[in-house]
């Protein structure tokens, strides 16, 4: 293996979950080295252990296969002590986030399998680089450290399945230097039984509707516990930041969806009323202040001030999202900016038009050119430079609540090809979890 200095875990991991051995010969460069205008002088010095791990280097581990870690037991004076001895022990052996933890236990765990007709040992998808193999126990145990219920168990599965598709690349936001994380939007009537929020506070938090938090917690513990997301060494996300201790997890508000426009899992060519996930990866939320619409002259001007707020020179436009034909980001709009817009004849289709027109980056605004990757190529490149190659790739998601005073830009972060898509399995014990969460939890909340 050949890498810079810093991404020595990043590549073991990558190799091991290749099927070959993590004490493979690594060859490390200085990470100046790969600057632009760098000596390269290290290439000469350290040929001598390029050529040896070429021709020499044989692995000693000659089988793989899965297993599963044994169970730990943790003991204390009484059940307080115990949990607080299994936190630091999470810590101890970097499982936990830093946050308190629920412990996983064998009846905690068992409970959350009641959200499924899956066995507990079915393969749902293998999570890089470290390549762990995401079962349905690992998914529960997953969602009990995070303190979710078995009724969001289908949609957990379903993420999983969202995040493990190929053309979502899943690797590159696990491993990258881009501060990303997972945006999970969930259309269909799941939301409304599970409690997930789509509209005020939708991005959390909610103690009335809890299951965004629990949902995206969990992900994150699966991203670092099986795919080795650990920061300096399985993840070289420079700066991290809040949103990657839960993600974003939230509903479309179908009910505010303007009746000419489609939901986004409609446009991910799903059925209308299908229950399902859309997963994407973006690296930054900003708020766009207007979105007004009483008058023509107010909706121009919101929609002005939306592409202002995308038409941001940000390399990863231009990067693999780009050459895919990828989103640049998801614009969420509140039911009364979309039904307004809607009312003055606006279509989902006019308005991304009219984002991607007026979202175009002057050439002057990127910089001197040099060789980098966040620079579009020479072969791409426009003047002004568009966001995306066509508007249909900009997203739209109504979500918020009732008012318009403001919008809300998901910009993409390293490195989806595009949008992906599962659908939610409901186990047949279905309206006895929801009975049951009513039971614990109270009558839900439908303000919107």
């Amino acid at each position: 293996m050949v890498t810079r200095r810093g991404f020595t875990r990043v590549v073991k991991n990558a190799f091991s979950s290749a099927g070959f051995s993590s004490e493979a010969s690594l060859v490390v460069f200085p990470s100046k080295m790969f600057l632009p205008g760098s000596d390269l002088s290290p290439i000469d010095t350290k040929m001598g252990d390029l050529i040896e791990g070429l021709t020499v280097w044989e692995p000693t581990v000659r089988q793989k296969g899965l297993k599963s870690p044994p169970k730990v037991t943790v003991k204390g004076r009484d059940y307080k002590e115990a949990a607080r001895i299994l936190n630091d022990l999470f810590l101890k052996n970097m499982w936990g986030d830093g946050l308190p933890v629920v412990p996983p236990t064998k009846e905690k765990v068992d409970w959350i399998l009641k959200g499924t007709d899956k066995a507990k040992d079915e393969v749902i998808g293998t999570i890089l680089p470290r390549g762990g193999i995401a079962t349905v126990e690992a998914i529960a145990v997953s969602l009990a450290m995070a303190g979710g219920r078995p009724e969001y168990l289908p949609v957990l599965i379903a993420t999983v399945k969202a995040l493990t598709d190929p053309a979502l690349k899943h690797e590159r936001m696990n491993t990258t230097t881009n501060s990303v994380y997972p945006v999970v939007v969930v259309n269909g009537r799941i939301a409304t039984d599970i409690r997930l929020n789509s509209a005020y506070g939708c991005l959390g938090p909610d103690p009335r509707k809890p299951a965004g938090a629990s949902l995206g917690r969990a992900l994150r513990f699966l991203l670092m516990n099986l795919g080795g997301a650990l920061p300096g060494e399985g993840t070289m996300s420079i700066y991290g930041g809040p949103a990657r201790y839960t993600g974003l997890v939230f509903a479309e508000d179908e009910l505010g969806i303007p009746e000419s426009w489609k939901a986004l899992n409609v446009e991910q060519g799903f059925p209308e009323d299908s229950d399902t996930v859309t997963l994407y990866c973006v690296a930054s939320t900003t708020n766009v202040p207007g979105g007004e619409t009483g008058t023509e002259k107010a909706a121009i001007a919101s929609l002005n001030r939306a592409a202002a707020f995308m038409g941001t020179p940000n390399g990863n436009y231009w990067f693999v999202t780009y050459e895919s034909g990828g989103p640049p980001g998801i614009l969420l709009m509140a039911r009364g900016t979309a039904q307004g817009l809607a009312e003055m004849g606006w279509s989902k289709k006019k308005v991304k038009e009219y984002l991607w027109e007026h979202s175009k980056v002057p050439a002057s605004e990127l910089g001197p050119r040099v060789n980098t990757w966040w620079m579009p190529s020479e072969d791409m490149m426009e003047d002004p430079m568009p966001i995306t190659k066509s508007p249909e790739e900009i997203k739209i998601v109504v979500a918020g609540g009732e008012q318009s005073g403001h919008m809300m830009w998901l910009e993409v972060g390293c490195c989806p090809t595009r949008l992906t898509s599962a659908e939610i399995e409901l186990p047949e014990n279905w309206n006895g979890l929801l009975e049951q969460a009513l039971e614990d939890l109270g009558p839900p909340h439908f303000s919107q």
